[in-house]
Formats: structure tokens, C-alpha cells, sequence
């Protein structure tokens, strides 16, 4: 069985001269792609777990542990100039700026002397306990698993051209996917994610997956009769919290789709309700034919 955490390996290959900067190597897996190309999401996983490796690897060898200890990447704000295809890649990493609060970090994703994304990542630590306060939305009455009408992606068509099944398990809500029935409807897509064999994932597994998820959803814009590939140009990931086991559930949405570009949203709730993720992205636009 594929693990996720697999697909994820940095080598390092290069540290600068000057100690803030260091590259790592990574071959991305076929499993990490939409279609022919890597997904965005998964680039993102890549991205962070670089990042957060980097504020290690680069800190003094004097310096306070606890400047480090439970860091993690809070937010990441990625510029997708090119789209890679599953192969290897360099991540450049510089540290920008060390806090004990929060600290900062440029990656550079590159691929045959080519830079594919440019990304800025916020470091800190993810939040604890009770939320002060929750609002109600449209995943407070969605059930914390699948339910027996749910559409595995996995056996779908949409499982054609995603290709991630091999490692994690992917269910859409099938309510809120009405082109399945060849109907049309609201562009709000939900559905429900979890890895494979989560027991024998590494426990930093918890810090990654939300980020995948949160660009997990087929384009909402399929609703509306809209086919094809959406490009990302700009996608912006907040992680909340880590979560609890279980599945996790997300909510894509958009409030307005144009005629050139749409955003869209998407919100990570895990077992226990709390939320563990959240993105927005700007989008393409499928070609129309």
C-alpha cells in the first residue's frame, strides 16, 4: 500500500553559503497528479513539509530549541508560474525571517532549470483546544463519515484523471455532486478524506494532509457545466490545528465565477467538528468548446 508520507521525501542537496538557504530534492510520484500534471494541493504538501524541514536544518547550532520546537507551516501563499509534471524537482528554501512567535520562509519549487512555483510560507505554532467560538455551516449536518450514497472517487471518473486513490481515500457527497447524475446545480461541493493505513503513517502525516485536502475538491464549477481543467494561479492554505482521527470533511464553494477566472474556497472540518484548514484559490476558467 502507497503511503503518503512516501511520496513525500526530501533530499538535501545544497545549503548556501551564507546558512539561511538550503535546497532539498524530491521526485514527485504519478500519484500526486490531475491528469498529466501535479496537483496543486500535493505541490503545497511538498512546499511546507520543505519549509518546515528548512527552519531545522538552518537554525544555529546554538540556538534556542524552542524557537523550532512544534513549528510547523501555518499558512503558505503559492504563485503557480508553470505547471510540473511528476518528476524531480529542486525545493529552494531561504529563511527569511526567525521569531519566537512566528517565522517566515521563500520556497521556490524548480523543475529542468525552471521555476514552477514560488511560494511564501508562514511558520508558527498550530492552535490548541476548545475553539472561543464556532459558527454553523454547511458541514455542521454532514456526517463525520461517509454515507452508503457517497461516490468513491477512487472507482469514478473523476478518479481517472486524480490519481491519489493509491494512497488515500476520497468520498463525494452526492448531493452536493449533481453532474454526477448529469444534472446541474449550486457550485458548493463537499466530500470526505482520509489516508490509507493512517496507524502506519508517520505522526507528521496529521501537519500535511490537510493542506492536500484543502484542493482536494473537482473544480466547483463543474456544476454549472463547466468541463476541463481549471489552472490554479494563486492558491493561499491556512492550517488551523491538527486533527483528530477520523475522516476529514471539506467544503468547496465560490460566491461568483466569471468569465475569465472564479475563486474558490475550501473549508476542513475533522471528526470532532473543529477547523483543521482552510483555503481560497484563483482559478481558470475551463476552455470552452
Amino acid at each position: 500500500m502507497t503511503k503518503l508520507a512516501d511520496l513525500l521525501r526530501l533530499e538535501t542537496l545544497a545549503r548556501g553559503a551564507d546558512g539561511s538557504s538550503v535546497t532539498y530534492g524530491a521526485v514527485i510520484d504519478e500519484a500526486f497528479t490531475i491528469g498529466p500534471k501535479v496537483h496543486g494541493g500535493s505541490l503545497q504538501m511538498v512546499i511546507t513539509r520543505a519549509a518546515r524541514a528548512a527552519l531545522v536544518d538552518l537554525a544555529a547550532p546554538d540556538a534556542d530549541p524552542a524557537l523550532v520546537e512544534g513549528v510547523t507551516a501555518i499558512a503558505v501563499a503559492s504563485d503557480f508560474l508553470a505547471a510540473p509534471d511528476p518528476a524531480a524537482v529542486s525545493v529552494d528554501v531561504s529563511i527569511i525571517k526567525r521569531g519566537r512567535t512566528v517565522s517566515l520562509a521563500r520556497v521556490e519549487v524548480t523543475q529542468n532549470q525552471r521555476t514552477m512555483v514560488t511560494s511564501t510560507v508562514t511558520l508558527g505554532r498550530l492552535d490548541e483546544g476548545e475553539s472561543t467560538y464556532r459558527a454553523d455551516g454547511l458541514l455542521a449536518g454532514m456526517p463525520v463519515e461517509p454515507t452508503s450514497d457517497g461516490l468513491g472517487v477512487a472507482n469514478s471518473p473523476v478518479g481517472e484523471v486524480m490519481h491519489l486513490g493509491v494512497a488515500a481515500d476520497f468520498v463525494l457527497d452526492a448531493a452536493s455532486f449533481p453532474v454526477a447524475r448529469g444534472e446541474k446545480g449550486d457550485p458548493v461541493i463537499r466530500g470526505w478524506v482520509r489516508a490509507k493505513d493512517v496507524d502506519q503513517q508517520p505522526d507528521d502525516l496529521g501537519l500535511d494532509l490537510p493542506v492536500l485536502v484543502c484542493d482536494i475538491s473537482p473544480p466547483v464549477v463543474m456544476n454549472l457545466g463547466l468541463f476541463g481543467w481549471a489552472p490554479t494561479v494563486q492558491l493561499t492554505t491556512y492550517v488551523r490545528r491538527l486533527p483528530a482521527p477520523g475522516w476529514l470533511r471539506y467544503e468547496a464553494s465560490t460566491v461568483e465565477v466569471g468569465r475569465g477566472m472564479f475563486s474558490e474556497d475550501h473549508l476542513v472540518v475533522d471528526s470532532t467538528g473543529a477547523v483543521v484548514a482552510q483555503s481560497r484559490q484563483l482559478a481558470l476558467i475551463p476552455a470552452r468548446r
